[in-house]
């Protein structure tokens, strides 16, 4: 059993130097296998925050080196299936990314996703993680919006969140390297 386990440790200490690798070189940072959300430097975040094409790039060759599918530039080459997935897993860390701005800003409560490593979001998207893209953490009470978000029905408090990214964006990137630490 402890045989088998050290064989998982080490196959998922290789996803992520796969993984991490172009990102290592892009930012200049090393990242490792326990690296999450919560652990990305602010100037990661407002790299990856606006959903660019850049941004999207850089969550794509994360993921799909985490996967084993190779780097960035092979996106387009995957069968439909695996761009799909790949796609999936983008737009879920994107959506993380910009919820842990709008936690630094304190806009928003704690995420228990953001402080889970990201080569574990990615390997195991799938299983365990596909049905969270849908859901969002929960507005900051000290958000001036506060009433209205929890007069809102529960059911759109989702969109509410949503509603209030593109001002998040701004409002992080705009904001100093070490403000919402």
């Amino acid at each position: 059993m402890g045989r088998l386990l050290h064989i998982v440790e080490c196959k998922r200490r290789i996803a992520a130097k796969k993984g991490f690798n172009p990102w290592g070189r892009r930012f200049g940072i090393s990242f490792d296998e326990n690296t999450s959300v919560r652990g990305l430097d602010n100037q990661i975040i407002k790299y990856l925050v606006k959903g660019n094409e850049d941004s999207s790039a850089a969550l794509c060759e994360l993921i799909m080196g985490i996967k084993g599918l190779g780097h960035a530039p092979r996106f387009n080459n995957l069968d439909s299936e695996s761009k799909m997935g790949v796609t999936d897993i983008t737009l879920f860390l994107l959506d993380l990314v910009r919820f842990e701005a709008m936690y630094r800003l304190g806009w928003l409560d704690d995420y228990v996703f953001l402080k889970v490593p990201l080569v574990d979001l990615i390997q195991t998207f799938q299983d365990l993680f596909s049905a969270a893209r849908h859901s969002s953490p929960a507005l900051s009470s000290a958000h001036p919006l506060y009433e209205q978000y929890v007069a809102e029905f529960e059911g759109d408090r989702h969109s509410f969140i949503r509603k209030l990214i593109p001002e998040a964006i701004k409002s992080f990137c705009d904001s100093e390297d070490d403000a919402g630490t």
